[in-house]
């Protein structure tokens, strides 16, 4: 095998970091990958990871790179976790071993890998696999707990699958979540089988989101691949999406985020997407998180140049219809400083690698259906990097003027001082509705809570992105780094190692810990019959789109109504 250095200057191209990655030419099932040498590096204004094993990927453009590095995560950036597993390799014994440099910032729980839908980029469903995996309340708990160990705290929760919703008791597995001390519980669902139900029977599908509410969820984290159910896009759940919203809405779930994932299929339906979002905000959306799909298990070059989209992809698509581009976005750990300074040890850490997602805030003018960057309003750019020296420096206390303060009240008193200090990067305060953002984020920045961001998120629209990983982008750098975890028994294992290498992880867990016997026989035949549901209210097609909530959900050019500002709750 050639050396890297070798490779990318036969190829012409411009060396930016070197790192390591994954033999993706042999890899072969069950068997460990073998690590490799790797560089980034840019060539007619493209960057791609390029491998000692000779495959080239597109990763963005040298402007999406150039910004994403302003913020590139510093080596001063290490959490202190309670490692379970010894690094012996640097592919094939992932836990949160003792080379990680992150803390849990989102635990992901897999409640079942039961599904109602066949996606075709999907290969996770029960059906697929040949098993149920189904763990019980009990198995749940030990698996937070297992967290909270290696932590210091009960991170943020999501419960994930498959489909959740087949369980009949996520509100139970939510209780115990927010018992066990979880800040903030979210469900990750496609929202097929709450919308059925609501068209059929809506005071039963109300009850149900009314009882997760009460349990204490905070957020609906909810598939949302585009808006047109045509033969070339993935109309996933279009159908009953509209139903859904509509229950979460009467069922007082005041926070939800699209999660579409997004290849070349429907790159042209991210603007739409983001209408859709505007248009029904007073439904509880609150933001739209893209998800540039991965491409899991052998793909050809070929066929991955037709389906692959990368971040600064959706960024200019955005542009194209918004007007905003680079400039507005900011990688993952552009808030690390932030968040040490406000938190309280033991707390969430953002010392993530810059490569794995980056994010904006927008004001949402609903009549105009205008969005307009934060970076408008605010010198972000400064801001956070004058926090990020401060963050690093020893005498913060005194640059903050609170060296003196007893420990009871120092806590608040940073967050004072800091509420204080962002007025000096406001560029215009202002809002086109007449409220003045410097107050907004006093508020925010001051009290800390998710009662704070109310009026916030009335006024503006989260929209990021995360690029998770798979053969042909891995890199290792990055997976030290990830904040994202799944828990797995006695470890918890970074998002990217646990789905790109299933045989090694995520399926070999699963399987190891499938239900039996008769229950697995109950359990199987159940969600079948939650996908010939499906099949059978899709069916019924002229009398879903002649619906007023239909109609309405998706009628984006009617006026948007507004409410008044409502306590919400988001990530």
């Amino acid at each position: 095998m050639r050396s890297i250095d070798e490779i990318v200057n036969e190829g012409g191209f411009v060396l930016l970091e070197k790192t390591k990655s994954i033999d993706d030419r042999k890899i072969k099932e069950g068997k460990i990958p073998v690590a490799i040498d790797a560089a980034y590096a840019e060539k007619d204004g493209m960057v791609y990871l390029v491998k000692a094993n000779g495959t080239i990927e597109r990763i963005g453009s040298r402007e999406y790179w150039d910004k994403i590095m302003e913020f590139k995560a510093s080596e001063k950036y290490a959490a202190r976790i309670n490692a379970v597993t010894e690094h012996k390799r640097d592919v094939g014994s992932c836990g949160l071993c003792n080379q990680h440099k992150n803390s849990t910032a989102l635990l992901n729980i897999v409640a079942t890998n039961r599904c109602d839908l066949r996606c075709w980029y999907c290969f996770f469903y029960e059906e697929k696999a040949g098993y149920v995996y189904e763990p019980t309340l009990r198995k749940i708990k030990k698996a937070i707990e297992k967290a909270r160990e290696i932590n210091g705290y009960t991170p943020p929760i999501q419960i994930t699958g498959g489909e959740p919703v087949l369980r009949n008791d996520i509100k139970d597995i939510i209780k115990m979540a927010k018992e066990l001390g979880s800040p903030h519980v979210q469900l990750n669902t496609n929202s097929v089988s709450i919308g059925i139900e609501y068209f059929d029977n809506p005071a039963k599908a109300i009850g149900r989101v009314s009882e997760w509410v009460e349990a204490g969820l905070n957020t609906i984290y909810t598939s949302f691949d585009g808006l047109r159910p045509t033969p070339d896009s993935n109309i996933k759940n279009h159908y009953e999406f509209p139903f859904a919203l509509q229950a979460y809405k009467e069922g007082g779930m005041k926070s939800i985020v699209l999660v579409p994932t997004v290849s070349k299929i429907n790159l042209k339906e991210v603007p739409d997407i983001l209408k859709f979002a505007i248009h029904n905000m007073d439904r509880g959306i609150k933001g739209v998180n893209f998800q540039p799909i991965s491409l899991v298990g052998s793909v050809k070059k070929a066929e991955r140049d037709k389906l692959r989209v990368v971040q600064s992809d959706i960024v200019d698509e955005i542009k194209k219809e918004f007007g905003f581009g680079m400039e507005a976005w900011y990688p993952v750990p552009c808030i690390a400083g932030l968040a040490d300074i406000v938190g309280r040890e033991p707390h969430i850490h953002f010392y993530n690698n810059e490569k794995c997602g980056i994010a904006t805030y927008v004001y949402v003018d609903r009549e105009k259906r205008k969005l307009i960057p934060i970076t408008e309003f605010i010198d972000a750019t400064r801001f956070l990097k004058d926090v990020r020296q401060l963050s690093y420096s020893p005498f913060r206390k005194v640059m903050l003027g609170v060296e003196l303060l007893p420990d009871a009240i120092k806590h608040l008193s940073f967050r004072k001082a800091l509420a204080k200090k962002i007025s000096d990067y406001i560029i215009q305060d202002e809002l086109p509705n007449g409220k003045k953002l410097s107050d907004i984020l006093d508020r925010v920045v001051e009290e800390g809570n998710y009662k704070a961001l109310r009026e916030f998120h009335y006024n503006f629209l989260f929209i990021g992105m995360m690029h998770f990983q798979d053969y042909y982008n891995y890199d290792i750098n990055r997976v030290q780094r990830c904040s994202i975890h799944y828990a797995a028994g006695d470890k918890i294992i970074p998002f990217c190692t646990y789905n790109v290498f299933p045989d090694i992880y995520r399926d070999r867990f699963l399987k190891a810990h499938a239900v039996e016997g008769k229950k697995a026989e109950e359990l199987m035949k159940k969600s079948l019959e939650a996908k010939e549901m499906v099949e059978r209210f899709r069916e019924r097609k002229d009398e879903i789109i002649e619906s007023p909530i239909y109609k309405e959900v998706y009628s984006l050019d009617k006026p948007v109504e507004k409410s008044p500002p409502e306590e919400i709750h988001v990530v």
